[in-house]
């Protein structure tokens, strides 16, 4: 739970620093639209993940409410964002000259 709690903290970084650096224009492609959601979604869930995780790991084991289910869902919803970001940079080098 240890290491996966340090990879939700480098991904929740990735994620603050991403929506940061976008601009909020409204006459935008639906792909600027889509990157800027999945960037704002993996946020959500990468917080929610982390901070189930964190409050799970001082628990005691026996009669911990939180399952690893609550922390995995969220967490997967993440990285699948983060992957969808990948892909932007794949998209923006199609589009420069």
């Amino acid at each position: 739970m240890v290491s996966l709690i340090s990879f939700l903290a480098v991904l929740l970084i990735f994620f603050s620093i991403d929506v940061r650096s976008r601009d909020s224009a409204a006459s935008k492609p639906w792909h600027a639209h889509l990157f800027e959601w999945a960037s704002r979604v993996g946020g959500i869930a990468t917080a929610l993940a982390l901070t189930l995780g964190w409050v799970d790991l001082f628990l005691p084991d026996e009669r911990s409410p939180i399952h690893v289910v609550f922390v995995a869902v969220p967490g997967s919803v993440a990285v699948l964002c983060a992957i969808v970001l990948g892909l932007e940079m794949l998209w923006q080098q199609e589009d420069s000259p």
